[in-house]
């Protein structure tokens, strides 16, 4: 049991890590064991860890993790949180309507306010969960394109 824990959870912020990320979505992607279903997938990548790490330092940085994840996981109640790399946050909403997928994507930005965390966010929803794989892939892009707007929108925080 402690074997699997440390294999499948990251242990500064209690999420599940990358590992476990890659063997649900072989999961999923395949379809064995698991009934139809809708997905959501959410790209949740922090801004401006590296700033604070030069700065204030390691323990600081470590503390924003731990408050980002604290923010995904008042939203994402119930559903997969993955802490995909080094400040980049994965989350999998199987079943979940696209309507409410959005609804969730919407309430990241007042939850990371109230943790003091800011977060560049992409999602993307799929009718079949077996598309994990083309969710992830555009969730990633539309990440990226919101992190553009945020050094767009704040240039003084780009590294």
């Amino acid at each position: 049991d402690k074997l699997k824990t440390l294999g499948t959870k990251d242990m500064l912020t209690g999420v599940m890590n990358r590992n476990a990320m890659n063997n649900r979505v072989d999961q999923l992607h395949s379809g064995k064991g698991i009934e139809e279903c809708s997905i959501g997938v959410v790209f949740a990548d922090l801004n401006g860890l590296k700033t604070v790490n030069d700065l204030e330092g390691h323990q600081a940085g470590d503390l924003m993790l731990k408050n980002a994840a604290m923010a995904l996981q008042n939203v994402f109640i119930g559903c997969e949180i993955y802490r995909a790399g080094g400040d980049e946050f994965t989350i999998i909403v199987s079943g979940v309507k696209e309507t409410d997928l959005m609804k969730m994507v919407d309430s990241i930005r007042q939850a990371a306010e109230r943790h003091d965390v800011s977060f560049a966010v992409g999602a993307s929803f799929e009718a079949d969960r077996r598309n994990i794989k083309d969710a992830l892939r555009i969730a990633d892009e539309r990440m990226y394109d919101d992190k553009k707007l945020y050094y767009e929108m704040h240039p003084e925080k780009k590294r």
